[in-house]
């Protein structure tokens, strides 16, 4: 019964949530279709008089919002192949060998997860100016990638302790090599964790804001996240919040539709991973 209940109040605080979430996404493709004038004179939940289209137009041409998503989808893309392969190594040698310090490693990439973002945003600075990467996608990259291994590394370790080693030992009977075990038994059982690590990195890079404002001042290389920064104080100026609006609900709609579209994947791969946590 203390069992239920415990789980009920969770089922409840989940409920809440998710409908506070689902209450800001309506307004906001609401405020999306009004004019400027509707916006600041109505209620902010009223219904749009007319369908104001041209929000969205404005917000791909005047307000650059395609220009940033393509900056995003660059960024987001490479940076989470790349630490995905780089995980999917460590945590396979991670969880499937035995080695003096493997506690230690994972203790290492444990720490690193904890450390918050923005005590670390002075050093990057400094190192990226050093390597001359500042202000470019490729710095931004290698930031975001070394911020998604640790999380990746967990994951991975854990979902490798499910598999069977006997797999394994039947691919070295046949003569294949640790590598190509790897590649041609191991990885392709990982898809599930493999998809779920990718949705949490691809969630994690589109939205985040404080290093893409930190190490980016060319305007031309905004990432989403700035760009609706940008458009928000453009629009204080010229109180042209429609095509904030528009801006922000064309920038939600790809990593919606990506969680919809391996929302089952993602499920499959964090319940199995965390059978061994």
């Amino acid at each position: 019964m203390q069992r239920f209940g415990s789980r009920a109040v969770i089922f409840a605080i989940l409920g809440i949530y998710a409908v506070i979430n689902l209450f800001s996404f309506v307004w906001v493709a609401m405020m999306s279709f009004k004019s400027s004038k509707e916006i600041i004179g109505t209620s902010p939940w009223s219904l749009p008089e007319t369908l104001h289209w041209k929000n969205f137009a404005d917000a791909l041409t005047v307000g650059r919002i395609g220009d940033y998503m393509l900056n995003s989808l660059i960024v987001t893309s490479v940076s989470t192949v790349v630490a995905l392969l780089v995980s999917s190594m460590s945590g396979y040698i991670l969880g499937r060998f035995q080695f003096r310090g493997r506690e230690l490693v994972t203790g290492a990439f444990m720490v690193a997860m904890m450390i918050p973002p923005f005590m670390i945003v002075v050093p990057l600075f400094d190192v990226l100016e050093t390597l001359n990467l500042l202000d470019s996608h490729v710095g931004l990259i290698l930031v975001y990638i070394a911020m998604q291994v640790p999380l990746n590394t967990f994951i991975l370790t854990a979902f490798h302790r499910t598999l069977p080693r006997q797999l394994e030992e039947a691919a070295a009977l046949d003569g294949a090599s640790p590598l190509r075990s790897f590649l041609q038994v191991v990885l392709p059982l990982t898809t599930p964790a493999l998809v779920a690590c990718g949705i949490v990195n691809v969630l994690h890079i589109w939205n985040e804001f404080l290093y893409a404002l930190v190490f980016l001042q060319d305007r031309t290389k905004y990432t989403v996240p700035v760009g609706i920064f940008n458009l928000g104080q453009v629009a204080d100026y010229s109180s042209n919040w429609g095509i904030l609006f528009a801006g922000m609900l064309i920038s939600i709609l790809p990593v919606l539709i990506l969680f919809a579209v391996f929302q089952k994947q993602f499920t499959s791969g964090i319940a199995q991973g965390a059978m061994k946590l």
